[in-house]
């Protein structure tokens, strides 16, 4: 994301031009992708767990490593002014909120093995943390800011309709509005939203592959 944040980006706009920014706005706030795992890992952790109350049990267990915690140490950045915005939307600010989600990533995983959850949650969850590590390091050694809310749309899209049915393919628009929306409010170029897209595909894709779900 750029130096122009969107409250600077939406008073120079004309009033036709700002519906289109709200809209923008909107779907790129409800597409963070600590909103997105919540409900994307639920749908996983049920339909591969031997029983509902099991799969509840995973799903809260992820939820917290992933979407909880991560959620929490940036909202609480924000209110301390260390970060810019939920999104972290300066690159300099995200090491450390990279750093503790990848950690939260990593200690979730190593508790699903243990616990023995179902091979398709583990190989999402692994997935998703070689994804963000990869992120980390294009973020951060490259310098370069590479789409979050683009790997995390394009990996679940992905891993419904390898996991579950190719009709999942159909949700693809998601990956382009969100992509647009990252866009329009001056986040991302269109090569980082592009590179966010295919690594969230390609990881999923070549990690499934590993863990014979393909």
């Amino acid at each position: 994301m750029g130096d122009i944040n969107d409250g600077e980006k939406m008073s120079g706009a004309l009033p036709s031009e700002e519906k289109w920014l709200w809209l923008a706005q909107s779907i790129s706030r409800f597409s963070n992708p600590l909103y997105i795992a919540p409900p994307f890992y639920l749908v996983v952790a049920l339909a591969t767990a031997p029983d509902f109350i099991l799969g509840l049990l995973w799903w809260a267990l992820i939820g917290a490593g992933v979407s909880a915690i991560p959620f929490l140490v940036v909202r609480r950045g924000v209110r301390r002014g260390h970060y810019s915005d939920h999104h972290v939307s300066k690159r300099e600010q995200r090491l450390i909120p990279f750093l503790i989600a990848v950690g939260c990533m990593g200690i979730v995983l190593a508790i699903s093995v243990l616990l023995k959850v179902s091979n398709e949650l583990i190989g999402t969850m692994a997935a998703m943390t070689i994804a963000c590590v990869l992120a980390l390091v294009i973020t951060h050694a490259a310098r370069w800011k590479i789409s979050l809310h683009l790997i995390g749309i394009s990996g679940a899209v992905t891993s419904l309709a390898l996991l579950f049915d190719p009709y999942f393919l159909l949700l693809f628009p998601l990956i382009v509005l969100v992509g647009w929306s990252r866009w329009m409010v001056n986040a991302h170029t269109p090569l980082q939203i592009c590179a966010g897209s295919l690594l969230g595909i390609g990881v999923t894709a070549v990690v499934y592959m590993l863990f014979g779900l393909l």
